[in-house]
């Protein structure tokens, strides 16, 4: 048991101050409190305000852990939300969450967050109107920051998920006999035909949300229960399309912007669906663009609009397919041209030709990584020569989730992890406890990882004489490439992701 708090307090007095904080933690980490003096401060609590509870004294003050360093009022903030004296001792906020960790442990995040969503469950009832499921499912997800909400209609509920950094999240079920009458609403909502169930449709809607203009890509899918929906949900205030933003490191930034920044050459944005490549094209327009340069894109579809930019949406209804639309593009006197994806040997060579008369041509190939890129273009029936002549650059990219820095703490991790991610002994790893800022689920937004390349004289050769993705990316490494995996662990090693979303992104890679 936790030894009375006069005991504790009286063997540290004649220690010095740098072994005191070392000797109050160690006894705490050893302690057993009883759950009555942790449940006096909840869980996210604890968290927000850096405390730990562990005894009363004998005026019946509540004695704390607490870190005071950052906030002086702190003390006198938890005292007004409780309702009655706490006596603190300090302790710095790294020790505190581990100690929370230990003491309130997974089994207080998992109540929270299981009564989260328990209250989402008995949200939606059939004595609820359809426009107010609707509109909570929307206004919820916008709040939690989500990018696409699915309604996928099952033998007995229509369960309502969001994807949030990347990862779906389970957030409310909708009664059977609701289900129709929220697909109508939303197909109404969409403007698409409430009659056609048997085809898939795609539809849009607008709206503003507390000040922001938010766009909302809908699409309908035939199931076995009913039509699946999907919405897209792109927030135009809230995007951050700067290239200081998306989480490259300096070295490879400065060579990223000297290639953006020439007249002419192609630069292609690589990565599997999700891994922000949209992002990064919009990032690298909004920092080139200026009143003496015409830029214009094709796009499918046009996520953002940006100002000063020609944005051209594909059509296949009217024929405006990525190369028509690009042929049409060329007679438009463009000095940049951003096409959205490169996805045949026609739209290619056209991409090509252009960036050879003079022209930057932006792009994205779905490729695992950078020297692969190079070899995909010839795969699709380029000529090798094209390609080595007009190709400046391949970035490749992956996102992973930040950890939330309101429940950031050091943890620890076996042996064969370190092996498995070559890790020292010496670095320490951190993870998100989970509270109610991130979701309860550790992370709260995500960052890019990248390897950026160059295409030199010495590759340039390589790819004209149709050389195979290895050698080209043992000449790359000899070259100075970072791959993937080493600015994965990078950012592992800096405290800004978790060991488990490198694994997530690095073990497709190795």
């Amino acid at each position: 048991m936790l030894q009375s708090s006069s005991t504790l307090i009286d063997s540290l007095v004649e220690t010095p101050a740098s072994a005191k904080a070392i000797s109050f933690a160690d006894q705490l980490q050893s302690a057993s409190i009883p759950h009555s003096t942790l449940s006096l401060i909840p869980y996210d609590n604890a968290i927000e305000y850096s405390v730990l509870p562990y005894a009363f004294d004998s005026q019946g003050r509540l004695e704390t852990a607490m870190d005071l360093s950052s906030d002086i009022d702190r003390l006198q903030k938890l005292q007004t939300v409780l309702g009655y004296a706490v006596k603190p001792r300090q302790l710095d906020r790294a020790n505190i969450l581990l100690l929370i960790a230990k003491h309130y442990g997974p089994q207080a995040q998992r109540t929270e967050k299981d009564e989260r969503a328990a209250d989402r469950r008995l949200i939606y009832n059939s004595g609820d109107s359809t426009i107010t499921i609707v509109n909570d499912i929307i206004h919820e997800a916008i709040r939690l920051r989500a990018s696409d909400i699915h309604l996928e209609p099952f033998e007995r509920e229509m369960a309502v998920r969001f994807r949030v950094d990347g990862v779906l999240q389970e957030m409310a079920n909708i009664p059977r006999d609701r289900i129709l009458e929220t697909v109508s609403r939303l197909k109404i909502m969409s403007k698409m035909d409430i009659a056609e169930k048997r085809r898939s449709q795609d539809g849009r809607i607008r709206i503003a949300e507390d000040g922001k203009d938010v766009d909302i890509r809908v699409s309908t899918l035939p199931t076995d229960f009913g039509e699946k929906i999907v919405l897209r949900l792109l927030d135009k205030s809230g995007a951050d399309y700067r290239l200081d933003s998306i989480g490259m490191d300096p070295q490879r930034l400065a060579i990223f912007k000297r290639a953006i920044e020439q007249p002419n050459g192609i630069i292609l944005i690589t990565g599997p669906t999700g891994s922000g490549k949209t992002t990064t094209l919009y990032a690298v327009l909004n920092h080139i663009k200026r009143p003496e340069i015409n830029i214009s894109t094709v796009e499918d579809p046009i996520e953002y609009n940006i100002l000063g930019v020609n944005q051209t949406q594909v059509s296949g209804a009217t024929g405006m397919t990525f190369a028509n639309s690009l042929r049409t593009l060329l007679r438009q006197d463009p000095d940049v041209i951003m096409v959205g994806e490169m996805r045949d040997r026609e739209t290619a060579e056209i991409a090509i030709r252009a960036s050879l008369t003079g022209h930057l041509v932006l792009s994205t190939l779905h490729t695992n990584d950078a020297v692969s890129a190079m070899t995909r273009l010839t795969d699709m029936g380029v000529e090798p020569y094209l390609v080595s002549s007009s190709l400046t650059m391949v970035v490749a990219q992956r996102l992973v989730r930040r950890i939330c820095v309101n429940c950031k703490c050091e943890t620890t991790v076996s042996d064969d992890i370190r092996k498995q991610l070559g890790l020292h002994g010496t670095t320490v790893l951190y993870k998100g406890l989970g509270c109610s800022a991130c979701g309860y689920t550790g992370y709260r937004g995500r960052t890019g990882i990248y390897e950026v390349l160059p295409v030199g004289d010495s590759l340039r050769a390589l790819i004209n004489k149709k050389t195979y993705a290895t050698e080209l990316r043992t000449a790359a490494l000899n070259e100075g490439l970072v791959l993937l995996r080493d600015h994965a662990l990078s950012k592992l090693a800096d405290g800004i992701t978790s060991h488990e979303e490198v694994l997530r992104e690095i073990a497709v890679l190795s």
